[in-house]
């Protein structure tokens, strides 16, 4: 080309970017930066040649390629070939600063380092973008991407990955779907299934689009999926972000997520982790973001609690009065040979506010409380308190007044607390964290107590743009961080109580990480809808059933439910199997609001002969099993292992375990089929490949992959044990 030819050609490469300055960004027709533009008509040689080989970084598990133009990445295992995924064609990459949308374009130059590759890419912007891969394992590939430096921090950043329609994508959260939120004016959002469960969902999350963005009360969520391809994927950070599993587009999974003010949250990380197996997967994950906690061996006994005991008449217990429905918990189960096992305190049981204003017990609402702590032990209960990060009360020498006069309470919260609205500790201050911690450490030493319930808190977070925390975050930044923050809070106040690690916390909230701090349990599921005053149901049970696998997949190894749900129940039936359920769960917690218990039921009979046989049976059951599942649990803490193991795990390829998600493992040898749906007795049971046997009928021996019809009267759950494990026989 002559001197004269490039100078036209260039000529002509201004006129044509100066036009595309003028495109809107968000039609998808992104516009080129008058600098990519002259580099594209001189011909910028740093691109490397159509006949380069293309960078990548390569270990003996995982094989990246990168895609010059636009930029793209290509990931396989390096074993096999196979391909994991895929960008997509375009507009792979980008990031949102104002207005405008800036797609990642042609890789510019690409600077190899052991185990690290950093790209410069065009992003018809003034400079180039960013891109850093490395592998931190064999297995974990990271990506960075930064936006060049501006008059403002971007917005948010974006990627989309190619999707083929037979791909499915695990875990993100253990809700069902996301739905419109209600009581908003309330200040509380709970989406509205809720309340209502439709029979919707299983465990492809493939169709929908997934917020992450926490919401009351079933609040367990982690930006990170597993693919049926044998790979999974997170996204690191706390802001606010969007998945779109094919919803949009049925060939392409995306995710969108903000920014923040911090300069670690201005910029896009993630990891992608290679499997193949889904065990392979999470190993990765947790080995990232921490091991989950391995609790106690005496946390896999049956819980009892209620959702208030109530103000009145004491009883004799012992020769002392202490509260009635206390007395009656403790004689009930002795009397009807039920095991001893946690007993929680769920609030309220503490002086002032809200059952919640001073670390001081309640003598009016639990008499002569160190009395009834001591029966509680003598029997061989452990014992658990309900906790949260309220500051409640404003008289004198409460929680609560002391918090707002220290300016420790978050943004827009004036102090007191009810159901409708709560002042929340503001988190982020360092200060008030440690006056929080200190106070509640010292009266769980002083009271002896062996875990804390982490509730509520989530639902009253200020998360607009104008509240300012204390460490000059925004309301929206903070939302996801929150969990985090309380429950570390909360692990280091019993760490200090109780050093030598004899503990439980078990929240209903989590997020990245808090898996290494604390259990989880399923939130306000329902037995009944509306928050217990319409009609029972016996989809709260099924919703739990699929909540307990998604947190399999989201690296939460332990979960457990109310049973019967939250709700007061209004179906014998529906108790009974959720009962059932709960014994081969991860933890197995019997309470809520309104009666929970077979010798006062809901329901009639209130004094349920049945239903008391069921409830002994299945808790000495239970107590059968707390060796199998605490070994199971250590194992957990070593690689993320879940108790209850969605069935894929057993065999990824075995179409008929894709999504299959109303059975499951519980731990290596026990395979678990519940019944959920009231009327039913009798349901189909898949066996994959291996020997089994029914751990009901021993005698009764099967040869998988095969299904079978499983008998399920009212007192039965379908259960198997691979052949040849030792698995303690039912009681």
């Amino acid at each position: 080309m002559t001197r004269r030819s490039r100078s036209l050609a260039l000529l002509l490469a201004l006129v044509a970017a100066a036009a595309c300055n003028r495109w809107d960004e968000r039609t998808g027709h992104a516009r080129r930066s008058l600098a990519a533009a002259t580099r594209e008509a001189t011909g910028d040689a740093r691109r490397g040649n159509a006949q380069d080989p293309p960078p990548g970084l390569s270990s003996p598990a995982l094989g990246v390629t990168v895609e010059r133009d636009p930029f793209g990445l290509e990931i396989r295992d390096a074993r096999t070939g196979t391909l994991l995924t895929k960008s997509t064609p375009r507009s792979a990459s980008w990031y949102d600063r104002g207005d405008t949308r800036h797609l990642l374009g042609a890789v510019l130059d690409a600077e190899e380092r052991p185990g690290e590759l950093r790209l410069r890419v065009e992003a018809n912007d003034e400079a180039p973008a960013s891109v850093t891969l490395r592998l931190r394992t064999d297995r974990t590939l990271e990506v960075i991407v930064e936006a060049p430096s501006g008059s403002a921090p971007p917005d948010a950043f974006g990627v989309a990955w190619q999707s083929p329609p037979d791909e499915a994508i695990y875990g993100l959260t253990e809700r069902l779907r996301d739905s419109p939120p209600l009581f908003a004016g309330l200040g509380i959002d709970i989406p509205q299934d809720d309340l209502f469960p439709p029979e919707v969902g299983s465990l492809d999350r493939r169709g929908e689009t997934i917020e992450m963005f926490i919401r009351p009360t079933l609040s367990l969520y982690a930006p990170f999926y597993h693919s049926s391809r044998g790979y999974g994927l997170a996204v690191s950070g706390t802001t606010p972000g969007l998945f779109d599993v094919a919803a949009t587009d049925e060939n392409t999974v995306s995710f969108r997520f903000e920014t923040g003010s911090s300069a670690d949250s201005q910029r896009l990380q993630y990891h992608v982790f290679a499997g193949p197996e889904h065990a392979d997967v999470l190993d990765q994950y947790t080995a990232l973001t921490g091991r989950p906690i391995v609790p106690p061996d005496w946390v896999f006994l049956p819980w009892r609690w209620r959702g208030e005991l109530e103000v009145g008449a004491p009883a004799v217990l012992d020769g002392v009065a202490m509260n009635a429905q206390l007395v009656e918990d403790l004689t009930r189960f002795e009397q009807y040979g039920i095991p001893a096992g946690v007993y929680l305190l769920d609030r309220p049981v503490l002086e002032g506010e809200y059952g919640f204003a001073r670390f001081r017990w309640d003598e009016e609402r639990l008499p002569n409380t160190r009395a009834s702590l001591a029966a509680l032990r003598e029997r061989g209960y452990r014992i658990v308190l309900w906790s949260s990060t309220w500051t409640c009360g404003l008289e004198p020498g409460d929680n609560g007044e002391e918090a707002v006069r220290r300016g420790f309470v978050a943004p827009g919260h004036e102090g007191g607390c009810s159901d409708a609205g709560g002042t929340i500790l503001d988190v982020t201050n360092p200060e008030a964290r440690a006056w929080w911690q200190e106070r509640l450490r010292d009266f769980l030493a002083a009271e002896g107590i062996d875990g804390i319930k982490l509730d509520r808190g989530e639902e009253y977070l200020p998360s607009e743009p104008s509240d300012v925390w204390a460490d000059g975050r925004r309301g929206v930044e903070v939302r996801n961080d929150y969990v985090v923050l309380q429950t570390r809070l909360h692990h280091d106040a019993l760490a200090g109580a109780r050093p030598d690690g004899d503990f439980v916390l078990v929240s209903r909230s989590g997020y990245t990480g808090t898996q290494a701090l604390s259990l989880v349990w399923g939130g306000d599921l329902p037995g009944s809808e509306a928050l217990g005053l319409w009609s029972g149901t016996d989809l709260g049970l099924r919703a739990a059933i699929i909540g307990q696998l998604r947190a399999a997949f989201m690296g939460f190894p332990i979960w457990g439910s109310d049973t019967g749900g939250y709700y007061e129940f209004k179906s014998r039936e529906v108790f009974a199997r959720w009962i059932e359920f709960s014994a081969f769960s991860g933890l197995m917690e019997i309470g809520g609001v309104g009666p929970h218990a077979p010798w006062d039921m809901p329901t009639e009979p209130r004094v349920d002969e049945e239903m008391i046989d069921i409830y002994r049976r299945y808790s000495e059951i239970r107590v059968s099993l707390v060796d199998y599942l605490a070994r199971a649990a250590r194992a957990a803490g070593q690689s993320g292992l879940p108790l209850a193991r969605p069935m894929v795990f057993h065999d990824r390829l075995d179409p008929e375990l894709t999504d299959l998600w109303d059975q499951y493992f519980l731990g290596p040898d026990l395979l678990v089929a519940p019944v959920w749906r009231t009327g039913q007795r009798s349901r189909d049971v898949y066996l994959p490949r291996g020997s089994w046997r029914s751990w009901w009928e021993p005698e009764r021996a099967f040869e998988g992959p095969k299904w079978v019809t499983a008998e399920a009267p009212l007192d039965r759950i379908p259960v198997y044990v691979r052949d040849g494990a030792e698995v303690p026989a039912p009681s």
